[in-house]
């Protein structure tokens, strides 16, 4: 058993020396589309639906915040930010930095052998709202296919700050020091009393990331509008066979009817909106929602 225990473990090792051979030589595999957001939005479900399809090998992990490294700036806990932050500025603005934290990237996707025709992705939320992602993405890959999902903004805020609330129950050595502690009311009004100061911090965002039309111009400022496919989260969570067969459309590929279809999960929440809340954020999202619309011709409906 020894022996056995010990051949394993060598050629794990050989396997991994020979992996990141490969990939330091230039072998490797490239994302064909990316779920670029929102935060809350339904991501995660989209990402594991799409996963099961025959024709689609994802990555390693969901989330790879490679063309947003600017959340890693003041966060010296997360493992990743020496692979993409240096000091004051982002790896992808260092060419020497930039070619370690390309091979990372790859590192992430399955090698070109084992895709067998398959296409690979990953699924970041912050790269429909951290403002460089869309040129970053647009200067690796022009071609790239980009999946958005959009919740309604007053439920996504609410839903991210219970996220927050929450930082630290699972590995509170990087997330704690990020966890909120301010009453919802409290948080987004004072958000949006820094919007409309011009001082607003990206990080967390509540109220930010649901301004979608200032985001999603952006992409469509870069990328044609057949490269983007823009899902309603609603649909997701209740018609979710059917927004698979629209995604497998998207990308071309064969019509997947995936078995065991779980409901997408919603979270549990802390309490419920405030209603003075709930009424301020109404107020501030009404001119934004309608210049989405008129953006995309598209009414949501909130």
């Amino acid at each position: 058993m020894h022996v056995r225990s010990t051949l394993n473990r060598y050629r794990l090792a050989v396997a991994f020396q020979l992996r990141n051979w490969l990939l330091r030589h230039g072998y490797h595999s490239t994302p064909s589309f990316l779920i670029i957001g929102a935060q809350k939005a339904g991501t995660t479900a989209l990402y594991y639906y799409l996963a099961g399809h025959p024709s689609i090998a994802p990555s390693a992990e969901k989330e790879l915040t490679f063309f947003a490294p600017e959340i890693f700036a003041n966060w010296p806990q997360h493992p990743r930010h020496p692979i993409l932050w240096s000091g004051d500025r982002a790896a992808l603005d260092d060419p020497e930095m930039y070619r370690r934290a390309l091979a990372w990237y790859h590192g992430n996707f399955p090698l070109p052998h084992s895709l067998r025709g398959r296409l690979t992705f990953e699924a970041t939320p912050e790269y429909l709202y951290y403002p460089r992602a869309a040129q970053r993405i647009f200067a690796y890959n022009p071609q790239m296919q980009l999946i958005v999902l959009l919740r309604e903004p007053v439920q996504r805020a609410f839903s991210a700050w219970n996220m927050y609330q929450r930082f630290g129950e699972y590995r509170p050595l990087i997330y704690a020091p990020r966890r909120e502690t301010r009453a919802f009311e409290d948080a987004i009004h004072e958000e949006i009393a820094q919007i409309r100061a011009g001082s607003a911090p990206l990080e967390p965002g509540y109220v930010q990331r649901g301004m979608y039309f200032d985001q999603l111009r952006r992409y469509l400022g870069l990328f044609p509008a057949r490269q983007l496919l823009i899902l309603d989260s609603r649909e997701l969570y209740s018609r979710p066979r059917e927004v698979i067969h629209h995604a497998s459309r998207f990308l071309g590929l064969p019509i997947f009817e995936p078995e065991g279809l779980e409901p997408m999960h919603l979270g549990d929440y802390i309490g419920a909106i405030p209603p003075g809340a709930r009424d301020e954020l109404r107020a501030f999202y009404a001119p934004y929602n309608h210049a989405l619309y008129e953006f995309l011709d598209r009414d949501f409906g909130w």
